[in-house]
């Protein structure tokens, strides 16, 4: 988890220096991520919701209407189950405690669309998103003692839906933002056919100045 941190961190670091060019339509959102495994992921891997995640973003604002910008973040699931006996190649067997891991970390373009604009004097503004990337994946599991991690990169998309409430009468300014969205991944690892997630996030949004 502490390298996912660290990738998370170097993202955040290299969007504000893309800040010098653009600052007037450059805006940072910082969120607060809960997120819930779902399909193969949930069933042959982890059932348990992941209250460890966080994400970030630099976007810019091509009009009122849309914006496009570069998303990371991080997630750590983890889960042990009781001592079983699980069979092993050449129809050996083992009595053991399993514990499971898994990192995300998504890198990808995410394109976000505000229905109504920039309304300044709007209480409430939906948006809906949506973003395509990859993500970089650390699996683990761990039969007793034996086991490791193991890296990839696989595709990964997103889509996203909810509201921001701006402080003050500016709109577009600095606003707290509330969504949910549902990831997608075709990731395949042994019995996985899958990383499927979906989850809240609760932030905050600013222009960069």
């Amino acid at each position: 988890m502490k390298k996912n941190v660290v990738i998370f961190l170097t993202m955040a670091v290299c969007m504000l220096s893309l800040s010098a060019s653009a600052q007037q339509k450059l805006k940072m959102e910082l969120s607060y991520n809960v997120m819930s495994p779902i399909g193969s992921f949930k069933n042959d891997f982890i059932n348990k919701t992941s209250f460890k995640g966080g994400s970030g973003e630099l976007s810019y604002t091509f009009n009122p209407k849309f914006s496009l910008g570069l998303h990371s973040g991080f997630q750590s699931y983890y889960q042990k189950y009781d001592r079983q006996v699980y069979k092993l190649d050449g129809n050996q067997t083992v009595s053991a405690v399993v514990s499971n891991t898994m990192d995300i970390v998504p890198v990808m373009l995410r394109g976000t669309f505000l229905p109504m604009g920039s309304v300044a004097n709007a209480k409430v503004q939906p948006y809906i998103s949506a973003g395509a990337g990859v993500n970089l994946v650390n699996y683990g599991q761990y039969l007793g003692e034996f086991g490791g991690v193991e890296s990839s990169s696989p595709l990964a998309v997103q889509a996203g839906a909810g509201i921001k409430i701006p402080f003050g009468n500016q709109y577009n300014q600095t606003a707290f933002k509330l969504g949910a969205t549902y990831n997608y991944s075709n990731y395949k690892r042994n019995e996985l056919t899958n990383l499927n997630t979906v989850g809240f996030n609760a932030g905050v949004v600013f222009a960069l100045k």
